[in-house]
């Protein structure tokens, strides 16, 4: 996974900016009513209250009275779009977009904006204001790399400095590797041309007899070969009606590019073998990725028709098991539409990603995908899902003995300590960190 260098570009002129049209202007007032949480809640709701917003700037004197508060007012510097480079641990939050009551990635962000003065505060109460806007929306649990959010700030000249404060006020499973001026229309949902998802799965999960589905095992080159060429039975233009919900079959919005799909070599983690599927398109529907995994893991394990493929991507509905969500992680967001109209033009950064590589991968692997192996090894997610395959109707294997399911000490898989002491003697590959083989994972 090669990413971009470090460049910063004053603001070009005004007739270099994106022009707007009238539709444009209209359908940028809409988004900003529109992004509010769904119950219509402002973000006031979840910024806690600023102590000069008490008693509507006044305080109390020691007999309960009331008197104007003499503070000097604070002199923020003048509003502009920038594009806000981050990454985050989703463990633990309820999806990236703001949703009143619970604890969410974006709740996380504009706080710490908040906090570090780059937004005012009637802003952070009124988002529309500040034009923010995702790149792409993540679920409950899901990480990601390399995100992109855009959003008018208040920031001074030093960029650095305010990237340096603004991590110190988010917590370590959040991080900012940049902020980067954009043009003044600049809006990442729009703007993003294409995504990258990986899905980081244990090996034994396409393991083609039940007698292997533990820990201790190692998908052979023949079985790897199998999962990589039914993967690309995804690519390009399919009816995804059957890998969601509440859409349907003739929502055309089900329908979905996807631009490639490829499978890594495998990492051993201590003694659970992963191997991550990245999945490259323009966008995905809800529930799409797991699917598509699910459906994977369904077909390697012969547990379902043959023809089960070739029925998902038809109008009628077909049973598709929903693989966990803890190995999900948005990869890379990528910003080809932008860089190819401002990118060259002299005046704007491009938004790139390599300049950040070794802050990605570091992240990634302290933050991301060592949280993905400590939640598998102390829960045996992905072990205890491949129980409920049996509940699908198209099920057509046999139900996993009891003594693979980790209730028996003679499992082969029985040892699910953290301690890490116990090895398995049957194999004699030694353990592969993630981090010296991720460059080669795509």
């Amino acid at each position: 996974m090669q990413l971009s260098s470090e460049m910063m570009a004053a603001e070009g002129p005004a007739k270099t900016e994106l022009k707007r049209t009238p539709d444009e202007t209209e359908e940028d007032s809409k988004r900003c009513k529109t992004e509010l949480p769904e119950n219509d809640t402002k973000p006031s709701d979840i910024v806690k209250p600023l102590k000069n917003d008490e008693n509507n700037g006044q305080s109390k004197d020691s007999n309960g009275s009331t008197e104007a508060k003499d503070e000097t007012k604070i002199a923020y510097p003048t509003k502009k779009k920038y594009a806000i480079m981050m990454g985050f641990c989703g463990d633990g939050y309820r999806g990236m977009a703001l949703n009143v009551g619970v604890n969410t990635i974006e709740e996380e962000l504009i706080t710490a904006l908040l906090k570090c003065q780059f937004i005012k505060p009637e802003n952070a109460r009124e988002m529309g204001k500040m034009y923010f806007q995702r790149a792409s929306r993540t679920d409950k649990g899901v990480s990601a790399a390399r995100q992109v959010v855009s959003s008018n700030l208040n920031l001074g000249p030093d960029l650095k400095a305010a990237v340096s404060q603004l991590n110190e006020a988010l917590p370590d499973n959040i991080i900012v590797y940049d902020i980067i001026k954009a043009t003044k229309h600049f809006d990442s949902h729009k703007f993003a041309s294409s995504r990258v998802y990986e899905y980081n799965c244990p090996s034994f999960a396409m393991a083609p007899t039940l007698g292997d589905t533990w820990s201790g095992y190692r998908i052979t080159p023949q079985v790897l070969a199998k999962v990589r060429e039914f993967l690309q039975n995804f690519v390009g233009t399919k009816n995804y009606y059957n890998y969601t919900s509440n859409k349907s079959a003739s929502d055309p919005s089900c329908f979905r590019y996807i631009r490639s799909i490829s499978v890594s070599d495998p990492v051993i983690v201590e003694d659970i073998e992963y191997i991550r599927i990245f999945l490259h398109g323009d966008s995905f529907i809800y529930h799409q990725i797991r699917k598509i995994t699910g459906m994977t893991i369904a077909v390697m394990r012969n547990v379902t028709p043959s023809d089960h493929l070739e029925k998902s991507f038809t109008k009628d509905r077909v049973d598709i098991p929903l693989a966990p969500g803890l190995g999900l992680v948005l990869d890379e967001v990528k910003m080809e539409r932008y860089n190819k109209k401002f990118g060259k033009d002299g005046c704007h950064t491009p938004l790139v990603w390599d300049p950040y590589e070794e802050q990605v991968q570091d992240f990634k692997m302290k933050h991301i995908l060592s949280v993905i192996h400590r939640k598998e090894k102390a829960e045996s997610i992905m072990f205890n899902w491949l129980q409920t395959l049996k509940k699908h109707k198209f099920y057509t294997g046999d139900v996993l003995p009891e003594i693979l399911t980790g209730q028996s000490g003679e499992s082969k898989g029985a040892d699910n300590s953290d301690s890490g002491e116990k090895k398995d003697s049957t194999t004699t590959e030694s353990a592969v960190s993630l981090e010296s083989s991720t460059n080669a994972a795509k």
